[in-house]
């Protein structure tokens, strides 16, 4: 045993950052899996076991949540400048229009150093949405962005 303490990554703690934007740090994220299509066969002539084939892997969306902070402004502008090819299509040549962005959700241990970290390809806002207001309640405001992405594997 060496003695050095591994750093442990704290599920509350991570950041996330697209194209070099920092979008803040965030308190729940779910989504971060991946599942895969198999397809099983066998081979003709040979029926003592069934070959496996590996096909389609699919990523679900991302979500994430947290209390709106001074970093919840940048994630808005982000939101709106994705939105803004849609209003005005002649805007951007039509190539472009489907390169997305890449996104990198960092984990972070109990002193908020860097323990692991997932790079999401080709990231679009799926959803956004804000806090529920009433002057009846006394809650903490939050908010959820949705990423659709293309994998990070």
């Amino acid at each position: 045993m060496s003695g050095k303490q591994s750093s442990l990554g704290m599920a509350m703690r991570f950041n996330v950052v697209i194209e070099g934007l920092d979008l803040g740090d965030w308190s729940s994220c779910k989504g971060l899996e991946m599942t895969t299509t198999i397809h099983k066969a066998y081979d003709p002539g040979n029926y003592a076991y069934e070959q496996l084939l590996f096909a389609d892997a699919a990523y679900p969306i991302i979500k994430l949540e947290r209390a709106i902070d001074a970093s919840s402004a940048k994630v808005r502008k982000w939101v709106q400048s994705k939105l803004t090819p849609l209003k005005q299509p002649a805007a951007i040549p039509f190539a472009d229009f489907f390169l997305g962005e890449s996104a990198t959700i960092t984990l972070l241990d109990a002193a908020w150093q860097e323990v692991t970290s997932w790079e999401l390809r080709n990231v679009y806002p799926s959803a956004w949405r804000g806090p529920s207001l009433s002057a009846r309640k006394a809650e903490v405001a939050t908010e959820t962005l949705e990423l659709a992405h293309e994998g990070f594997m």
